[in-house]
């Protein structure tokens, strides 16, 4: 198949959770078909990640999508109906290259990732290639959740606001022949408000071929929680974990060092760094970080979707204690390797039983355990994805035929 991929960001490198799925996609798309990617690069210095594309075997165009464009676009949304993140990556200019590289590429596929690139489908409405989307996660859910934790009542009304636009703008699925979400949660959610569309499930995933050879020489007192902390659900779990839950664990065991990796940390994280709490920023392998640990945890309290920070330990065979929010979406062969506790003395006692054990292989054995690590892959999971596009592909085609005869 020829795919044409349409992104708001350079998908290089692949350091971030909507960076990491786009980058894999490509990586396993650009084997089997002919790909080319058009996204926006907010900067000159982002066009030397294009050959990191390149790499992978895809051909990549982008356009210059300066901060000042993007402050000008959000400003102007204000005062219309479409959400704030889909008016600061709007760009005239990629919409009218979208048309001439549809025209001059012709692709089967046309696939659009994430929500704030779905305003695109205007330049190409009336081309013949199907159109796909993938919310990846139903943000108007995510939002939701974010207005129950939120008690500045500037930001709550913000939210909120964000949030009412998100729901109404998440209609637009209904203009395109199919649009993919990563669990059934979020699928059920989006078509109990009504939306009429075709919906697949395309989950996160896991690339396993970093993880290969690796082995765990954890520290028994080692806690790890992983991710992009300028995402607001990720500094409001380590927070809320560090106020609520961490007293207790310290309670039981006073050496246990909490680990919290990932990039950017905010001033209110950084400010947790005590001799029990390390906050290392981001680190260049994270599945290092991940081996030396006896534990990761996942205590968040709102978003969507699928977690890296829940499906990346399974992978490397690491104990997980998460909430029933972190965990929605993960296969339920998958959710056994995890021990799941919402209240922080559950959350807190499950936390401290691991940390306790004597061997911390004795939990997670490998039977059963390469099976999941399969169904988690990146490489299975854009294979059934590439099947679905060909099907989707081929019911369109035949129905375009049926049309034809009458």
């Amino acid at each position: 198949m020829k795919i044409l991929i349409v992104t708001t960001r350079v998908p290089y490198p692949p350091h971030k959770g909507d960076k990491l799925k786009i980058y894999n996609i490509v990586k396993h798309l650009a084997r089997n078909n002919t790909v080319k990617v058009l996204c926006l690069s907010g900067s000159r210095s982002e066009e030397k990640y294009l050959d990191g594309v390149r790499a992978l075997g895809a051909d990549i165009e982008a356009v210059p999508h300066s901060l000042l464009k993007s402050a000008i676009g959000a400003l102007i949304g204000v005062f219309t109906r479409r959400p704030i993140q889909v008016s600061l990556y709007r760009s005239g200019r990629l919409g009218r290259r979208l048309a001439e590289i549809a025209s001059a590429f012709d692709p089967d596929v046309i696939y659009f990732h994430f929500i704030r690139s779905a305003q695109y489908i205007e330049y190409v409405s009336s081309v013949k290639p199907v159109k796909v989307l993938d919310f990846t996660d139903a943000v108007s859910l995510y939002l939701s959740r974010f207005v129950e934790t939120e008690r500045n009542p500037v930001s709550r009304w913000l939210i909120k606001m964000e949030r009412d636009r998100i729901a109404a703008y998440e209609r637009i699925a209904e203009k395109y022949d199919a649009s993919f979400i990563c669990s059934t949660l979020d699928r059920d959610y989006l078509l109990g408000k009504g939306i009429r569309a075709d919906f697949h499930i395309l989950p996160n995933g896991v690339d396993t071929e970093l993880f290969k050879g690796t082995r765990r020489t954890p520290d028994k007192r080692r806690v790890i929680f992983t991710g992009n902390m300028p995402y607001f659900p990720n500094e409001d779990a380590v927070l809320y974990f560090v106020s609520t839950i961490f007293p207790r664990v310290l309670r039981e065991v006073p050496d246990a060092k909490l680990f919290v990796v990932g990039r950017r940390p905010t001033r209110k994280v950084r400010s947790l760094a005590s001799e029990n709490i390390i906050v290392t920023g981001f680190v260049d392998n994270i599945v290092t970080e991940y081996l030396k640990s006896a534990v990761a945890i996942a205590p968040t309290r709102f978003g969507a979707g699928t977690l890296n920070k829940v499906i990346e330990p399974i992978v490397l065979g690491v104990p997980v204690v998460a909430t029933s929010i972190a965990v929605r979406g993960l296969p339920s062969a998958a959710q056994r390797f995890v021990h799941v506790a919402d209240s922080p003395d559950d959350f807190g006692n499950g936390l401290v039983e691991i940390l306790k054990q004597e061997s911390l292989e004795g939990g997670l054995s490998e039977n059963g355990l390469e099976s999941v690590r399969h169904s988690l892959s990146w490489e299975r999971i854009v294979a059934d994805f590439e099947e679905d596009l060909r099907k989707i592909v081929d019911g369109s085609a035949s129905h375009n035929r049926q049309d034809n005869r009458l």
